[in-house]
This record gives structure tokens, sequence and C-alpha cells, in this order.
């Protein structure tokens, strides 16, 4: 069992520094603006422009494409060079691209070639990056420093749409992806700037140098282990079926004559924001592939009781857990198996599953939801994928000896 008695001990002495440019960092970035705004944008944008909602959500599958291509080559950058310069570089293209996106002019080929361009000039604003910097400041507390830095995310889902739909309503859709690019403008370059260091290494005119020498398997290496492939089965599994289930559940709940099931929906966010930090607090203590498991079990349950239409909040509580736990734990599980020798190219390809997989999964929920499966199958097949995923997770083994490890030339 792990201890994390040093964590305040870790955030008073300078690490509160790397947690509040995680928070903003990940409220400000690639993995939850796009995602959690788009369903505000698509109705003026489709309405202006005259195009159906499935033309304008296009353009997220583009932004998947282009976070594919381009995740190996950030996960190396930020292995190579200094992880804040890669930050602080993508921050500013990701600026750039929501600035592009507030100047499109009705053609749906530049539409979806913006959103390609996003991922390629934003990928460094992604969690491999947060968590890097992350995993190198603490030690002793590190599944609850995830948990706190990457609960971003949760805010920006909690808070990001009724803050954007009210620039909408008031000045058009265009002001509000203004809004989106000032505030990393704003405040997230800043805060990367002036809070984002991570400890384990020092900046030089050539990049970034290990201030202590880095341990783990390369990722040559890591390829060859099960672990890497259980996880990237695991996680994959359990994005495509919770990623691609919560933009489907308003209709999914609405089918089975649920009312309010928008209000059960904005339940996600706050569940996202609790799962990260307890999440985290449960795996500095215990074996994570458990904890995680434990929570994609329960998912797994009440996704089979809202198949009944038996308790709608339970369900979107329990998949906004499920959701909320996946990139801490991600980022956990790559330290204890692999160690930080070749960390950010194998966060990234386990990354660029994750992406394959929201890309694909909200498309297939609800092209199955809307042919014969219907709601009640949907939901079931969620349950396999949950559980099958469970069980990947378990079969991760104890953590191996960071002694056998080889030292990062």
């Amino acid at each position: 069992m792990e201890r994390s008695g040093g964590f305040l001990e870790e955030a008073f002495s300078g690490g509160w520094k790397m947690l509040l440019a995680g928070v903003i960092g990940m409220m400000l970035g690639i993995s939850a603006l796009p995602f959690y705004t788009l369903g505000v944008f698509a109705q003026p944008v489709a309405d202006d422009f005259g195009w159906s909602r499935t033309m304008v959500f296009s353009g997220f599958s583009f932004q998947m494409a282009g976070t594919v291509m381009v995740a190996w080559l950030a996960g190396w950058m930020i292995d190579r060079y200094s992880v804040r310069k890669i930050a602080l570089l993508s921050q500013t293209g990701l600026a750039l691209a929501f600035l592009l996106l507030a100047m499109q002019n009705g053609s749906l080929w530049l539409w979806q070639l913006n959103w390609f361009m996003l991922a390629l000039l934003g990928i460094g604003t992604s969690p491999m990056s947060w968590s890097r910097g992350i995993v190198e400041r603490f030690e002793s507390g590190r599944g609850l420093a995830l948990g706190i830095a990457l609960s971003g995310s949760g805010i920006t889902a909690f808070a990001g749409p009724p803050l954007i739909e009210a620039i909408i309503e008031a000045y058009g859709w265009r002001a509000g992806y203004y809004a989106l690019a000032g505030a990393i403008t704003l405040v997230g370059i800043p805060s990367t700037w002036f809070l984002f260091q991570a400890s384990g290494q020092k900046e030089t005119d050539g990049g970034a140098k290990a201030a202590n020498p880095l341990t783990g398997l390369s990722f040559k290496q890591a390829l060859f282990t099960r672990q890497f492939w259980l996880i990237l089965a695991a996680f994959c599994t359990i994005t495509f079926a919770v990623s691609g289930t919560i933009p489907n559940l308003v209709p999914i709940m609405q089918t089975m004559g649920i009312e309010q099931a928008a209000y059960y929906v904005s339940l996600i966010g706050i569940a996202i924001i609790f799962s990260r930090l307890v999440s985290g607090f449960l795996i500095d203590r215990f074996w994570a592939p458990g904890v995680a498991a434990t929570l994609v079990l329960i998912a797994a349950g009440a996704c089979a009781l809202l198949s009944q239409g038996i308790a709608p909040a339970f369900a979107v509580i329990a998949l906004g857990v499920a959701a909320g736990a996946e990139f801490d734990l991600i980022a956990f599980l790559c330290v204890r198996y692999f160690g930080m020798r070749a960390y950010g190219r194998i966060y990234a390809w386990l990354w660029a599953g994750f992406a394959i997989a929201t890309g694909l999964g909200s498309l297939t929920i609800a092209y199955f939801v809307e042919t014969g499966l219907g709601s009640s199958g949907v939901m079931l097949a969620v349950v396999g994928a949950l559980v099958t995923a469970a069980a990947a997770l378990l079969a991760l083994g104890r953590y191996p000896d960071p002694d056998q490890w080889e030292t990062a030339a």
C-alpha cells in the first residue's frame, strides 16, 4: 500500500505552482475546450452557414485525426526538450486556431481543415504535457497531485458551456471563439510562463537536460510488454464506451421517456472533478488497476440500470466518474509500469488510441441508437465493453521494480 503523507510538504515547497498551472492548462487545453464547447457552437454555426449539425460536428473528427498524426511527435519533443516550452508554443497555436475558427466563411472544407490544424497547433496543451510536469514534481503524493491538476477539464465541462452560451446569445458565435482565444492568451499562457516548471528539467539553449537522471523503459522496450497493450486496450474500450455515450445521453434518455434529461447530463462536470480528486487520492494508497477496475464496474452497473430506464442520475454520475479518472490513471500507470525515461512517447501513443476511441465512440453509438439496437440495447453493449475493460486492467499485475530499470542516456 502506497503512502502519500508527503503531498502537503511537496505542495507547500513550491509544488502548488505546478498544480495551479496544471489546473489552468487543462481548463484551457485541447482536451477540454473543443470537446465541451462544440455542442454550444453547433446550432448557431449551422444556422449561419446553412449546415446540418452533423457537418459542424465533423470538425471534431478531423481534430481527432490530427491528434493521432502528431501525438507521437509531441511525445518525442516533450521527452527531448523542455515541456514548458512545448506547452507555451502549443498554447499560442491553440489560441490562433480558435481565432481562425471565428473567421470561418462557410466553406466546409476550410472548417474541417481548421479543426485539423487545431490539433497540430495545440497538441502540446494535452494532458501529456501537464501530467509530465506533475509526475516529475511530485513523488509521494503523485496520484492526488495528478487528480487535482487534471481536474481542470471538469471545471471546463461544468462552467464552459453556460459561459460560452451567454457570450453567443449576446454577441454571436464568432465572439465565443474570440473569447476562447482570449482566455488562452490572457490566462493560460501567463500561468504556464510563471508557474509551470518541471523540477526534473533544467532549461538550456539546446532544450531540457535532466537535473536528475530519468529511469525506466525505452519506448521500444515498453512496446514489448503486455502491460502497454493491456493499458491501451483497456482505456480505448473505456473511452469508446464512456466518451461515446456521454454526448448521446440526452437522446438516449429522451427515447426512454426520461424527463429532464439535460438536467441529469449537467451533473457530469461535477462528477468529473470529484472523480479526479478521489481516484487520485486512492491510487496513492492502493493498487491503481484495482481502483480503476472498481470505478469502471460501478459505471457498468449504472448503465445496466439505465438500460431499463432506472436511476438516470446515478448512471450520469457513474459515467462522469469513469470519464474523470481516465487521464490521471493513464499518467499514473505509465510512471508505475514504464518509468520516466520515455514517458512522453509512451503516453502520447496511449493518448492517440484514446483520441481515436473518442472520435469513433460518439458517432458509432449515435448510429446504433438510431438503428436496430435502440437505447436499451446500446446501454447493454456499453456494459459489456466496460466489464471487458475492467478485466484487462486487473490483468496488469504487480508494479515492476524500479531498481531494475535503466537510466536514460
